[in-house]
């Protein structure tokens, strides 16, 4: 496992730059599920218990876990969490552009775990919707990102059109 990116408390950011709180609360697999509450379950407690809860819950999401056996239970997840133990470990990014663009999943999509500045802009771009960021100014990444790539080369799960499309677009008489 990597070290941590930055001594900052971990702050919940949205695609927009908002700080946000998180009120979602992550449940071991042995954690009785309360009345009243957001909960993330995990993957396998998700496949386990979302076809006999009522309700809406969150689902964390580790590599290797195969998000398209969530299917049956979309209108029951209503964040989905995905991790990242390690900066060095993509997988997540097919997770997410999975979710969105496979699944159409519209809920909120959480990068969690070591997630590092330098890898904001690729995160949105592949689908997620928050990121829960260390980083001294949470607020300024988007900022930040924005002051960068002004431009896309390519399509991806975000609604930027690439340069080509833009160059290239048709006129209309």
């Amino acid at each position: 496992m990597s070290q941590p990116n930055s001594a900052s408390a971990p702050q919940l950011i949205t695609a927009e730059g908002q700080v946000i709180a998180n009120d979602w609360q992550l449940l071991a697999d042995e954690d009785a599920i309360g009345a009243d509450g957001a909960y993330v379950l995990t993957f396998k407690r998700a496949l386990a218990d979302l076809p006999t809860l009522n309700g809406r819950y969150g689902v964390r999401i580790e590599p290797g876990d195969d998000v398209r056996e969530l299917i049956p239970y979309l209108d029951k997840i209503a964040l989905v969490e995905v991790s990242f133990p390690g900066y060095r470990d993509g997988r997540g990014y097919s997770t997410a552009r999975i979710l969105k663009q496979n699944l159409g999943f519209t809920g909120p999509i959480r990068a969690v775990g070591d997630v590092l500045r330098d890898q904001a802009h690729y995160m949105l771009r592949c689908g997620f919707t928050e990121l829960l960021l260390k980083d001294a100014d949470p607020e300024g990444v988007i900022a930040w990102i924005k002051s960068l790539y002004q431009y896309s080369y390519q399509s991806a799960a975000d609604a930027h059109k690439p340069v080509w499309a833009l160059r290239h677009a048709k006129t209309e008489a």
